[in-house]
């Protein structure tokens, strides 16, 4: 990670403070590696990787599933994963078909919680014999919960197993977030599996998009009178946590800007929680709004971000959508997360953000007067630079 700016020596104190507890906890985790799993399988066959998480969280780990695939061609591998509770969204809406995964074991929150249920669970898959269990860790996975993790890999019956790795604590935050620079959550997922031996050439990103999410919006496209000389461009008012939002009027004005600017088509995207804003915003844009929030499935968003001339969104899984299929993106973030770690991968994103402020970064006010301090100038600013390159290519 990058230190930016000159920094006082109390500030150098406290970020010395965090590398050396986040390589003291990996050394340990290495240690207890070490004990369960002291033999490697050179050759693994049959592999399962771990990985929970929503649609952020999948698509950013798409290159290691494939790094992974390429690697071990011939292996069969299975993804257990979870979004948490039932009907949250995940990889079971997103890598449904995929050709890098034989298979997909999803589970929910109330799945494994009793003892019972935990015990079953294990059982399941422990008659799978996996000769590799490779942990895809979370950004803020804790040691708890990655200890924790590695002996269910050596209960389960896993011959070898890694990824084990802290890579986020939460100690002085806001000097991390003021002082600190990630790379993007893509790159350390793929740096985790190059340390391990697992080499990958470049990041990959595929879908198994469905012939008939393609026919969906060929219809929608054509229907709003979209040609290829349009410029068409998606806005995400939707969010996983309501701080994270920047506010809806200022989504409207960026709309009104960019219809009036550029005589932009605008399209409204979100989920269903988000579908009477999109509605509301698109009844004063008029004839070149089209609002879909709550209307299509993954598959379709996906989709239809690869035909948007860019997207302008909330910090949440979309930016990460658009990104994969190489829409650029004006990502509106907070401080909640160091800066960096979360940006959408690749090149030519617009990224707007605040730091070094007067509250506490760990809590949600903070979080959304974080949100509400980027402007509408800063938005409309970046929208330009991303037209203008644009008309360039």
């Amino acid at each position: 990670m990058k230190i930016s700016l000159k920094i006082f020596p109390s500030v150098k104190i406290q970020l010395l403070a965090v590398d050396f507890l986040i390589k003291w906890l990996n050394f340990c985790l290495g240690f207890f590696q070490k004990v369960l799993f002291y033999k490697k399988v050179l050759n693994p066959q049959n592999i399962l990787i771990y990985k929970v998480g929503n649609i952020g969280d999948i698509v950013c780990a798409i290159p290691s599933f494939i790094a992974i695939r390429r690697f071990y061609p011939k292996a069969k591998i299975t993804l257990l994963t979870s979004p948490g509770i039932k009907g949250a969204f995940g990889a079971k809406e997103l890598l449904s078909g995929v050709w890098y995964l034989d298979k997909m074991k999803i589970y929910y929150a109330d799945d494994i919680d009793s003892l019972d249920k935990k015990k079953k669970f294990i059982k399941d898959l422990r008659g799978n014999n996996y000769d590799l269990f490779i942990q895809i860790p979370d950004d803020l996975a804790n040691f708890r919960t990655l200890l924790r993790n590695m002996i269910f890999a050596k209960f389960i019956g896993a011959k070898s197993a890694f990824g084990f790795k802290i890579r986020t604590i939460q100690l002085f935050k806001k000097t991390q977030v003021d002082y600190l620079f990630k790379k993007t959550e893509v790159e350390n997922l793929i740096e985790i599996l190059t340390t391990n031996g697992i080499y990958c050439e470049k990041s990959e990103f595929d879908f198994n998009i469905l012939e008939k999410s393609v026919e969906k919006i060929n219809k929608l496209l054509n229907d709003f009178k979209f040609n290829k000389n349009d410029l068409l461009i998606a806005l995400n008012t939707a969010a996983k946590r309501e701080a994270n939002k920047w506010p809806t009027e200022k989504f409207l004005k960026i709309a009104l800007f960019l219809k009036k600017r550029y005589n932009a088509k605008i399209i409204i995207i979100g989920g269903l929680s988000e579908a009477a804003e999109a509605v509301a915003i698109a009844k004063n844009i008029g004839e070149l709004a089209l609002p879909l929030a709550g209307q299509l499935t993954l598959s379709e968003t996906i989709e239809l971000l690869k035909r948007c001339s860019f997207l302008v969104s909330n910090d949440t899984g979309a930016v990460h959508m658009a990104a994969a299929v190489g829409s650029q993106v004006v990502g509106i973030y907070s401080v909640r997360n160091v800066l960096g770690s979360w940006f959408p991968y690749g090149q030519g994103h617009k990224i707007l953000y605040r730091k070094f402020l007067d509250c506490d970064y760990k809590k949600e006010e903070c979080i959304k007067k974080s949100i509400g301090m980027i402007t509408f100038d800063e938005v409309a600013r970046a929208c330009d630079c991303i037209i203008k390159e644009l008309n360039k290519n």
